[in-house]
């Protein structure tokens, strides 16, 4: 965002430029206009102003969900007497609002090729994960095998969060 931003600015100064010396036939101010106009339609174009990895990071976790929630995720109360074979987690149904206590060695499975940390923190920020009461991106959880640090990711993960 600020290289293309960066460019744009860049860009806009040269049309200004070239229109103090009369080298083009626009008004002054023309060239800035144009710039920001190119500025807003690359950035709608892109899906925001975030970085495109904290995106790819997001979609990656989303897609994990969507496609292991019920084979990786032990129901956390009352499951089903079906065995998890390589656990990610546990996860938790209130109604519509489903919670996944992931344990840190899945999370890290889960952002293979992004930094783990700032995944969970752009979570977070999102509302997407609930953070410890300390605030860092993981908490304690009494779960089916005792307390365990996990990430806890919330149903807004499933609805893009935006």
């Amino acid at each position: 965002m600020q290289r293309a931003a960066a460019r744009l600015g860049l860009i806009a100064a040269a049309g200004e430029l070239a229109t103090q010396w009369k080298i083009t036939p626009w008004q002054a101010g023309e060239a800035t206009q144009a710039a920001v106009k190119a500025l807003n339609d690359w950035i709608a174009q892109r899906g925001g102003i975030e970085a495109a990895e904290v995106g790819d990071a997001i979609t990656q976790v989303r897609k994990f969900i969507e496609s292991n929630g019920e084979s990786r995720f032990e129901l956390f109360e009352g499951g089903s007497d079906a065995r998890i074979h390589n656990r990610a987690g546990w996860r938790r149904e209130n109604g519509e609002q489903r919670e996944w206590l992931i344990l840190p060695e899945a999370w890290k499975e889960i952002c293979a090729g992004f930094n783990a940390s700032h995944t969970a923190k752009s979570l977070a920020e999102k509302g997407m994960l609930k953070r410890g009461n300390d605030g860092r991106n993981s908490r304690t959880e009494h779960t089916p095998l005792g307390s365990k640090k996990v990430y806890v990711l919330t149903s807004l993960i499933l609805e893009g969060g935006e």
